[in-house]
């Protein structure tokens, strides 16, 4: 009878909470719920990466409704950020001119992401270091022939502030938080391509290139004055990956993605004309497979492994290592890491999920080339996430769960006002 009590309670709490204009969000949700990275799954937030699945997720509209706090229980700040609201319909011009995506968001994502909370690759050095909280549009369109689709894609963020006097030009061109080299001003361009390979396989190719400028510099006298820019602005990713059906119930998805960051630097000044430029980057490249089994009539089970190399490379100062000049090289490798994902469906409204990475042979060596210093680290990291979906007639709400969700069921079950669902995704379908 408690057991019994015990579910029904957490089935409410799960449904209330998640009906309540509090804390959510949607598919992103689902997929970081799993602790997965979406390549590795059928998920409409595959069109990020690979737009050419514009064509094949059907027609939706969706809310990112926020990310408050880190996913650890805590009540975070007081705010709700990465938040946004966008659409896929193939009903715009009685559908005549392909399959459209317009978004909309407070905040740019990660580079192939539909969020800025997931990030593109894996391990430590697999995120995206830049961050912009003023995207100004997403565009994205697709088209289907045969077996064949194309989709394409654009987005833009930007951020000037310029102020003039006489003999005196400041410009403030990047996004006002924290470091400008990892707040920069993004143009985007996405193209990508999938097709039928044979009767059980699909193949997606993608390449997405984005132009990452910024500026700040004055022309005030009694400055003095001074310019600081990028040195490159150039950032890019390729991804490809493979849809398998090995048996009627198992899918096997291998996936490669190589993703490169210009994060270099240039100083003029004082006085102007005297430049000192730092070559700075970031480059990833992974390579791993899972296996999706179909399990009962719907439920999915996740486990894969990925092979990964995080190279950061600087020609300057970084976390306070050297004397300003130092050449430092910062490689993580995951040989492979391993991860792993249940999502079931307990009824016709009621969705739980979990899963976790973890880095089976995981190092990172640290290299300071000036004074010929090397620190290396050997280590497994964890990380786990849980998650629920609740369908409410036609629409969907996803959730990621804190991670003491479990314990005490969150307020209902518990009493204690904590952010329990720290982000929420919301999906209508038609």
């Amino acid at each position: 009878m408690r057991s019994r009590w015990m579910t029904l309670s957490f089935a409410f709490a799960v449904a209330l909470i998640l009906a309540l204009p509090v804390v959510a969000m949607a598919q992103t949700s689902r997929v970081e719920g799993m602790a997965l990275q979406g390549d590795y799954i059928k998920d409409y937030t595959n069109i990020y990466t690979y737009p050419s699945c514009l064509t094949s997720v059907g027609n939706f509209m969706y809310a990112e409704l926020g990310n408050k706090g880190v996913i650890n229980g805590s009540s975070g700040g007081p705010f709700t950020f990465d938040r946004s609201v966008g659409t896929v319909m193939d009903k715009l011009f009685d559908g005549k001119w392909g399959v459209w995506g317009i978004h909309m968001r407070q905040e740019t994502p990660q580079i192939g992401q539909g969020d800025a909370l997931s990030q593109p690759g894996a391990g430590f050095g697999g995120a995206d270091p830049n961050h912009h909280l003023n995207e100004g549009f997403d565009l994205q369109w697709g088209h289907k022939s045969g077996t064949t689709s194309i989709g394409l894609r654009l987005n833009r963020s930007y951020n000037k502030f310029q102020t003039q006097a006489p003999g005196i030009t400041t410009i403030l061109e990047f996004n006002p938080i924290g470091d400008p080299n990892l707040s920069r001003n993004i143009m985007g361009y996405s193209a990508g391509v999938g097709f039928q390979m044979n009767s059980r396989s699909t193949v997606e190719l993608a390449g997405q290139y984005q132009s990452r400028t910024w500026e700040l510099s004055t022309t005030d006298p009694a400055g003095p004055p001074f310019k600081w820019t990028d040195n490159g602005p150039t950032t890019y990713q390729i991804a490809a990956r493979a849809m398998m059906q090995w048996k009627p119930n198992v899918m096997l998805v291998p996936v490669v993605k190589y993703t490169s960051f210009d994060l270099s630097e240039k100083f003029d000044g004082p006085p102007l004309g005297t430049i000192t430029s730092f070559d700075n980057t970031l480059h990833g490249v992974q390579a791993g497979i899972s296996s999706d089994w179909t399990m009962g009539t719907n439920d999915l089970m996740v486990w894969g492994l990925t092979f990964a190399n995080n190279r950061f490379e600087a020609e300057e100062d970084v976390f306070g290592l050297g004397t300003g000049t130092d050449k430092v090289v910062i490689t993580e490798s995951l040989t492979p890491q391993v991860f792993a994902a249940l999502e079931t469906h307990i009824n016709n409204w009621l969705t739980l999920r979990f899963g976790a990475t973890q880095g089976a042979f995981q190092h990172v060596k640290l290299e300071d080339k000036t004074t010929s210093t090397t620190t290396n680290v050997s280590l497994s990291s964890f990380h786990m996430n849980i998650g629920a979906g609740v369908k409410l007639g036609t629409l969907q709400l996803d959730a990621i769960l804190a991670d003491d969700f479990a314990q005490n069921l969150g307020w209902l079950g518990s009493g204690i006002p904590k952010s329990y669902f720290p982000k929420v995704t919301a999906t209508y379908a038609f």
